[in-house]
């Protein structure tokens, strides 16, 4: 089966990864589960105010089994998709996504659990959106800077018809597309600062990304029609 050629080290990363994952698990069931009152926030507006509320035992999907979900499907990518094997010449830039994207989700685990027990506020405070923007911003500036990168494949990278079909124009669009990236996260960096300030901010992150998207997209198509040298 095609996919990563693991050494040692490679192994290593991804037990801690899964070891990082199920004590997450295990401390969410068997100590903040318990803890928490039986209504706890769920979803929060852009102010950083809690406006959502569902009961403790719905949280378990989100807060002990998604990190995990999601690392067996980081796990299981370069696997599953046919030029898996490519991934091995781009191998420290998809671990390092994935240990940085798996590392997010768990702290994403556990705004639920830390806000119903006060250690976070529920009502007003930047402390969620700098958590969730903040580190999703960070996670685009790192991408942007490492796109150029990574190599054609099916499951990661700018996935659009041109670059699948052409390694020039895959080249091309994804080193277009790192400073795109870089700044579409500063852009949500920004807005982990100002949003609970400026809630309307929040529709200015959305455009910036929205646009940055079909910046990218449009320049690949481009390329492929050829106005684009």
């Amino acid at each position: 089966m095609a996919g990563l050629d693991y050494t040692t080290r490679d192994k290593v990363l991804w037990i801690v990864l899964l070891a990082l994952c199920l004590a997450s698990a295990a401390a969410y069931v068997f100590w903040a589960l318990p803890a928490m009152p039986e209504t706890v926030p769920t979803h929060w507006g852009v102010d950083g105010t809690a406006d959502g509320w569902d009961s403790k035992g719905s949280t378990i999907l989100m807060g002990a089994l998604m990190p995990i979900l999601m690392l067996a499907l980081l796990f299981a990518v370069p696997h599953l998709d046919p030029r898996g094997v490519s991934f091995n010449r781009f191998k420290g830039v998809y671990e390092g996504f994935s240990a940085a994207f798996s590392v997010f989700m768990v702290i994403v685990a556990w705004i639920t659990p830390l806000s119903a027990l006060g250690v976070l506020p529920t009502a007003g405070g930047s402390f969620v959106n700098i958590i969730v923007f903040g580190f999703l911003g960070l996670l685009f500036v790192g991408l942007g800077i490492v796109m150029p990168r990574i190599e054609p494949n099916y499951t990661f990278g700018v996935r659009l018809p041109w670059t699948l079909a052409d390694p020039e124009n895959w080249r091309r669009t994804h080193r277009f597309a790192g400073p795109v990236f870089v700044g579409m996260g500063v852009v949500t960096v920004a807005s982990a600062l100002l949003a609970s300030m400026a809630p309307e901010f929040t529709l200015v992150v959305l455009l910036a990304l929205l646009g940055g998207v079909a910046l990218v997209a449009l320049y690949s198509f481009l390329l492929w029609k050829g106005a684009v040298r």
